[in-house]
């Protein structure tokens, strides 16, 4: 969901964005006993979440030492990059558990 604000000529546009993301949880293959396609999904799963966790450490890292500019990886999964501008840049972000 993304919304501008119309303003007066000569104005900043003020714009928001609302992106609900469901990150499934983790999961345990040796509990559930996954196999097949299930087991493969279980495996994406767990990696994009992984790669979330990278991502959210190295922004941490970046904001702790602002003189360093660090490689934040959010290529390395499309969770990340679809997620690339709610997590870096102007922006506020709330993650629900």
């Amino acid at each position: 969901l993304e919304q501008v604000l119309a303003t007066e000529p000569g104005e900043v546009a003020l714009s928001g964005k609302l992106t609900l993301v469901d990150l499934a949880g983790s999961e345990r293959v040796k509990k559930t006993d996954a196999s097949g396609s299930v087991l493969t999904e279980a495996k994406n799963i767990n990696l994009s979440l992984l790669e979330l966790g990278n991502v959210i450490s190295a922004l941490a890292d970046a904001a702790g030492n602002p003189k360093k500019n660090p490689h934040i990886p959010f290529r390395n999964s499309t969770l990340t990059r679809l997620l690339q501008e709610s997590l870096g840049g102007n922006c506020k972000t709330s993650l629900l558990v």
